[in-house]
């Protein structure tokens, strides 16, 4: 009887302990819907995502995670990935190089993210953003 309540410790000991790990990006499905513009997720290289305590918002563009997040400051966000425009690895956004290219990206940012500045670099001065039709 005493060793299955010491079992039953140690179980719960390492659950609690397993819990404290920051939580793990999770798939892009073809019928996810942008949490902000509601158009599908379509190209997995531009996606991105928020994870809070209880639900994971998925964003097609990186400019609609960051429109999200403006109009969503009431979040507790634990972890915020985009993919690797390269690799299509999730990193998380805190690491994440993220540049303004002249890439259509779905929303039309252009915004594209990498885990190495030097291939960023790279990467944006062979695709300079494009001219504003602003002038």
């Amino acid at each position: 009887m005493n060793d299955s309540i010491f079992w039953m410790g140690v179980v719960a000991l390492f659950t609690i302990g397993c819990g404290s790990e920051s939580p793990k990006p999770v798939d892009i499905f073809p019928e996810d819907m942008c949490a902000h513009c509601r158009m599908a997720v379509s190209d997995p290289k531009f996606a991105s995502e928020i994870i809070t305590t209880n639900e994971v918002f998925k964003f097609d563009d990186l400019a609609c995670l960051e429109a999200f997040k403006q109009r969503r400051n009431d979040l507790r966000i634990e972890a915020s990935y985009v993919k690797d425009y390269e690799s299509a690895q999730w990193l998380k956004i805190e690491n994440a190089i993220r540049v303004t290219t002249g890439v259509f990206t779905p929303m039309g940012s252009g915004i594209v993210a990498f885990a190495d500045s030097s291939k960023a670099t790279s990467f944006l001065m062979s695709h300079p953003p494009r001219p504003s039709n602003e002038d």
